[in-house]
């Protein structure tokens, strides 16, 4: 350390003393302006103030200068001074620092701060603060160099006021002038120093001591008059460590020199990297802009795809109101307005349902389901868009033997329905489409691995634009497409709940040529859906298509069902086996732009053959079905062709059992059925007790769960048949309403189907329904098939 380091420290040290009196100094002032305003007689008064500002170790020392009365917190009353110390404090003026003196009270040597001031009647008064040398010693004074030297407080006249306690400290000296004097110092240096003391200066100087030379650090102190912080360290200690430091400083040249290399070479690597880096970001960048043009695309799409239907609704209604007394208008204006509100509730799921994945809150609801019904679903819903654009629909099953699997139906269903919805979307008229479900073994132990293929022909999808197919907001840039509604949401929502399923999805497009797309997916087999061997008669059946792929997985479910099967492509070729052979069952696929399958079916008929004949197909039957039965068709079977459906058509055409509607009787009635709605919404209880009411059902309405629980309190057991609840009311919501039904003590409480009739239709809300004690789930906006189902499910066990 070199000596102006030392110098400094010095300063340092010298700073800290001062701002340790200051505060003592300030203490004491505040105290003294305190006393100013009491009468010097006044001891009980007086020592108060002394205990409050010193508490009861006796630190606060107050004199009635003209009367020779000194007070403490020590003792009740004022002590008389003796003449020697009264005229010590007498000759203390204005404010300031005591020197070290003998407190005669404890034998230990004392350090004070003073002030003079004059009680309420003028009297002069006199107020000090002590506290022991040592202590300031301790905590002020400073070492250096391994404690070979160290600081001390001396006056103007070198007297040691303040030293270290340290052993290593010199304790013979008492004066500095003294000891430099009497070492063969030069005069004129100690006379210098002296001077520099006197005058208040700062400095070095240098001595011998005892034949070894010193340097000598001084600070005046600021807020004691005349004392100065002088640090005394040995020449040979500092000249050892600036050696020291040399080396250090040759050792720390070559560790920077060494690190100059290490950041040139790191430099030259962050170059290359923040390179890199600056392309990552300009890359980055186009991708935010992009995603920024594609939700301004959305919300543009978005916004014409939401008025677009709103138009509809809105004109429709109108239409419907001026032409309210030509009953099939106004049902021609109502197709329309439901048609353009399911539309809407489309929009509005592809939005929510975005949301809902990538906030990572979406969930799967795994459940035994029918793969079958699903397909039946997915057909079911197709057909009427396929027949209004004339297009051919094919649907078809391969190798299929677990129909009742573990899955999310509602998510399989929302994946199928978009690939299929696109299909129809972007086909143009006359064109095809195809569904096609196959089985595969699975590498997952206890699951089937399943193949959807959805097809089309077409107008495909540019190579460019497959890349961000399943981005969101985004939407082929193509005046192809440009007329067709959409929000650019489905195909990233399918792709995000395949995805969640385990699954993966790919597709095969080019422009003019048609898209396919296929969604694999491992599927838990389900404990409810172990299928017995088939116990069938050996039948023969005649399987004829135009489709050779139907065709066969039709030929190959009969014979896995032991039936002895032929196959034949298309209606010709059919009636010319039907001529030559006989048959048990004849299935004969149908189009309904195909006039084949009708000329097929009368030169079957002109046989004279009683032969059970079905059309097959996956298009809508409906329109020609009357002039089909007229034919001589027996019945039909929907596509894709499951092995069940084959069992029970089997079993009914071909062996005359009862089908499984007849074995059952006629569907569950509503009427003389008891329903208790609850529901806060004024006009959607209206449409759903008008809806109810209309198959038979009698309804109470009621505004909130609260008042449901209360109407359904005041009647017996079995007065109700069925709950509808909502789940979100005022007062009680649909949950909490169920769960105080289930827990009243009475026979019909925990038996009584209560529904849940709520727009919440994701899987954790469907299972907080049922978790409340709820029987089943109807989604808002309300689907009167499903409805009509789901309570029928939940009434067939209970008697009328």
């Amino acid at each position: 350390m070199a000596v102006t380091d030392i110098l400094e420290v010095t300063a340092q040290g010298r700073h800290a003393l001062d701002v340790y009196l200051e505060k003592d100094a300030d203490a004491l002032h505040l105290l003294a302006v305190e006393l100013a305003e009491e009468q010097p007689g006044d001891a009980d008064a007086i020592q108060e103030k002394l205990r409050l500002a010193g508490g009861d170790e006796g630190d606060f020392l107050c004199v009635d200068l003209e009367r020779g009365i000194a007070y403490t917190s020590l003792r009740e009353g004022g002590v008389p001074l003796r003449e020697p110390q009264l005229e010590v404090f007498q000759a203390l003026q204005g404010q300031g620092m005591r020197e070290p003196f003998l407190e005669g009270r404890t034998g230990v040597w004392t350090v004070g701060v003073y002030e003079r001031f004059f009680f309420a009647d003028g009297t002069a008064g006199y107020l000090q603060k002590v506290q022991p040398r040592s202590e300031i010693a301790d905590r002020f004074s400073l070492s250096f160099y391994g404690n070979t030297g160290f600081s001390y407080v001396v006056n103007r006249e070198g007297a040691i006021l303040i030293r270290s306690q340290h052993r290593n400290s010199n304790r013979t000296f008492q004066n500095l002038f003294d000891i430099i004097d009497l070492q063969g110092n030069s005069a004129q240096a100690v006379e210098s120093f002296q001077a520099a003391l006197a005058d208040g200066q700062r400095g070095v100087a240098r001595f011998q001591y005892q034949n070894e030379d010193y340097v000598f650090c001084y600070v005046p102190l600021e807020n004691a008059d005349g004392w100065y912080v002088v640090s005394i360290v040995p020449d040979g200690v500092i000249m050892e460590q600036a050696e020291t430091i040399t080396r250090h400083s040759q050792v720390l040249f070559a560790f920077i020199l060494a690190a100059v290399l290490v950041l040139a070479a790191i430099f030259l690597i962050y170059r290359h990297f923040s390179r890199r880096v600056l392309q990552m970001q300009e890359a980055a960048r186009e991708a935010a802009e992009s995603a920024n043009r594609s939700k301004s695309r959305f919300l543009s799409n978005m916004s014409h795809d939401i008025r677009t239907p709103m138009n509809a609704v809105l004109g429709m209604a109108r239409l419907a109101a001026d032409h309210a007394e030509e009953p099939q208008k106004v049902r021609e204006y109502m197709k329309n307005i439901q048609q353009s509100g399911q539309l809407l509730v489309g929009l509005i799921n592809d939005v929510l349902d975005l949301s809902k994945i990538e906030s990572g809150k979406m969930t799967l609801r795994t459940e035994s389901a029918s793969l079958a019904d699903l397909l039946a679903d997915m057909v079911t819903v197709t057909q009427p868009i396929v027949r209004q654009r004339r297009q051919r629909f094919e649907a078809v099953a391969c190798q299929v033997s677990h129909e009742t699997l573990c899955f999310d139906g509602l998510r399989l269903r929302q994946v199928l329905l978009n690939l299929l919805s696109n299909a129809v979307k972007f086909t143009p008229e006359g064109g095809s489409i195809r569904l096609e479900v196959e089985e595969t073994p699975s590498p997952c132990e206890g699951c089937a691995h399943l193949i959807f293929r959805v097809s089309d022909s077409g107008i495909g999808m540019k190579a460019e634009f497959l890349e961000h197919l399943f981005t969101s907001f985004v939407r082929e840039q193509d005046s192809r497409v440009d007329q067709i509604e959409g929000s650019g949401l489905g195909m990233a929502i399918t792709k995000m709940l395949v995805d969640l399923m385990g699954g993966t999805i790919s597709v095969d497009s080019a422009p003019g040529k048609g898209t396919a797309f296929t969604v694999e997916v491992d599927l838990p087999l389900s404990p409810e859906g172990a299928e017995g061997s088939p116990s069938l008669p050996p039948l023969r059946v005649l399987v004829a298509d135009s489709d050779e792929p139907s065709c066969q997985a039709a030929a190959a479910a009969l014979r896995d069902l032991g039936a002895e099967v032929q196959t034949a492509e298309g209606g010709e070729a059919a009636a010319q086996r039907a001529q030559k052979e006989e048959w048990d069952l004849i299935l004969l696929g149908w189009q309904p732009t195909d006039p084949g399958g009708f000329q097929a079916v009368r030169a079957i008929r002109r046989l004279g053959k009683g032969v059970p004949l079905l059309l097959t197909s996956a298009c809508d039957w409906s329109p020609a079905e009357e002039e089909a039965l007229a034919l001589g068709v027996t019945g039909f079977l929907q596509k894709p062709l499951f092995p069940s459906a084959l069992r029970r058509c089997l079993r009914q055409y071909a062996l005359g059992e009862a089908s499984e509607e007849e074995a059952q009787g006629e569907e569950v009635s509503l009427a003389g059925r008891r329903i208790l709605l609850a529901e806060d919404n004024p006009l959607n209880r209206e449409i759903a007790q008008e809806l109810l009411q209309s198959f038979g059902a009698q309804v109470e309405a009621v505004e909130n769960g609260l008042a449901c629980v209360e109407r359904f309190a005041s009647t017996g057991p079995g007065f109700f048949d069925l709950i509808l609840l909502d789940v979100h009311m005022p007062v009680m919501g649909g949950h909490e309403a169920a769960r105080q039904i289930r827990a009243m003590v009475r026979a019909d409480a925990a038996t009584v189907p209560i529904l849940a009739m709520t727009a919440d239709v994701f899987a954790e809300d469907i299972q907080a329904a049922m978790d409340a004690g709820m029987s089943g789930h109807l989604a808002k906006p309300l689907d009167v098939p499903a409805m009509l189902r789901e309570i029928s499910d939940q009434l067939q066990q209970k008697p009328a």
